[in-house]
């Protein structure tokens, strides 16, 4: 098992937002003001900076998410890059930052920072559905696709976030069409994570009909000519082309060895992907504690052992364990961890019968011997050629 070369902080810095997406899981604190302050930033940043400084090759990347993020002062994000050029690049530690937007605003302001401090930029956008709406109730999608072109013609590189749920699901192909179109990549979404009892009654998406939708991109990204980035059938696809492949190292995710994602609320309090806003899983409080310490505590304990459990029983015996690294089962929020009605026992409800599906599809294709099991070089080259 390796030490993943990442560590990914999705950073809550307010909750505060313009819009009220209605499967948004922090739909209950979307109106609240508090923010993180610069101090309480600089501690986190150089809590991060002492943690890394043992882990030598590990990059630091910030998530800056809400809420929406862009609603922060200006100054705000230019006292964040300070803060990283005087804890992380000193000790050599590699760092990025990303912004998760709604895009519902952007100013020339707002243009200047993403350009001083913003690596990535991530756009919530879902086309189709008409539920991401203002505070007074109106659609927001015109003035987001106005604001992406706008983005598009300052030459800054952005990718896209479409929410996979009951109002998008049957347009997957034209959600795909229109991202091929622009030449933008995309990550389509299932509804992960419930603000509310009852909010995702009318949101929410079955393991199956996730799984149908996610065929249905799948069968667009193998037919398309684009080279843009499907999320997650690029991910899955790369775990299936692994395992055909029948060698290479061995992929097993464990937090405790290699924590890939962890989250930041904005009181400080930080959780795992999985287990974010769990009290009982709480690592502990970034502003005023270390990493090292936090990874000591029992609550951290307990997710540990929680998230080797649903591995234990999710993916032993799967043909892709090893190549799926099991991530998916470690930190799978409530909403993604799928019991069988009969025997009551976990499964992988998403994952394995979508790449079992295009394992499926990559045989059909003669790229696949069908006695071995393994991708065929001779048919591969043929296929290249020809």
């Amino acid at each position: 098992m390796t030490t993943p070369p990442y560590l990914q902080l999705v950073v809550k810095v307010s909750k505060f937002c313009n819009l009220r997406c209605r499967y948004c899981y922090e739909y209950p604190s979307l109106g609240d003001r508090t923010a993180m302050t610069v101090p309480q930033v600089r501690t986190m940043i150089r809590h991060v900076g002492e943690w890394l400084a043992d882990q030598p090759g590990r990059t630091a990347d910030f998530v800056w998410h809400g809420g929406e993020p862009l609603l922060m002062p200006h100054a705000f994000y230019r006292e964040v890059k300070r803060a990283q050029q005087e804890f992380l690049e000193p000790a050599g530690i590699p760092y990025g930052n990303s912004v998760q937007t709604n895009l519902y605003r952007l100013t020339d302001e707002d243009i200047a920072v993403i350009r001083e401090v913003f690596d990535d930029v991530g756009v919530s956008v879902d086309l189709v559905g008409g539920q991401r709406v203002t505070v007074a109730g109106r659609q927001a999608q015109p003035r987001v696709l106005a604001h992406m072109q706008r983005l598009l013609d300052e030459g800054l590189d952005f990718g896209c976030i479409t929410v996979l749920s009951r109002s998008t699901a049957p347009h997957v192909a034209e959600i795909h069409r229109f991202f091929e179109d622009v030449g933008l990549g995309f990550r389509l979404l299932p509804v992960y994570r419930t603000g509310y009892p009852g909010q995702q009654a009318r949101h929410g998406l079955t393991a199956q009909e996730i799984v149908t939708a996610l065929k249905t991109l799948t069968d667009r990204w193998l037919a398309s000519d684009s080279s843009i980035t499907v999320e997650p059938v690029d991910s899955y696809a790369a775990n299936v082309v692994h395992a055909l492949h029948g060698a290479g190292e061995q992929r097993f995710y464990d937090k405790e060895q290699g924590e890939t994602i962890l989250v930041v609320d904005t009181d400080g309090s930080v959780y795992s992907n999985g287990d974010a806003y769990d009290p009982a899983l709480r690592h502990g409080d970034i502003f005023t504690e270390s990493l090292s310490a936090m990874r000591r505590s029992p609550s951290f304990g307990e997710a540990l052992r929680q998230s080797r459990e649903r591995v234990r029983q999710t993916c032993t015996g799967c043909r892709y364990f090893g190549s799926c690294s099991g991530f998916f089962a470690a930190e799978s929020t409530p909403e993604q961890r799928w019991r069988d009605p009969v025997s009551g026992l976990p499964y992988c409800g998403v994952v394995r019968p979508v790449q079992q599906y295009i394992e499926e599809r990559l045989t059909a294709l003669g790229l696949v011997d069908r006695v071995n099991r393994r991708l065929d070089p001779a048919l591969l080259e043929r296929r290249a050629l020809g």
